[in-house]
């Protein structure tokens, strides 16, 4: 299994990095953190921040589901390899 194809997956399309990791639910809950910490920035925050600051809580959650899924993805070909 390559280590750069669930990451890529996992970095253009949140959640599915864990699909092909077959670790669906971990997907779908790591989606729902997503929208609830970006709706929660989003409220938080004033009209003149911009759209990343606004949504910057779930693009944390994002980008915390990317390295997750790399290390998953470099536990599992370290265990194949041994």
């Amino acid at each position: 299994m390559s280590v750069w194809g669930p990451v890529m997956s996992a970095f253009f399309v949140p959640g599915s990095g864990y699909v092909l990791l077959s670790r669906p639910m971990r997907g779908l809950v790591m989606i729902f953190w997503m929208c609830i910490f970006g709706y929660i920035t989003f409220q938080l925050s004033s009209v003149n921040i911009s759209v990343i600051g606004r949504y910057s809580g779930g693009i944390a959650v994002w980008v915390i589901s990317v390295l997750e899924v790399y290390q998953i993805t470099l536990k599992k070909r370290r265990s194949q390899a041994h």
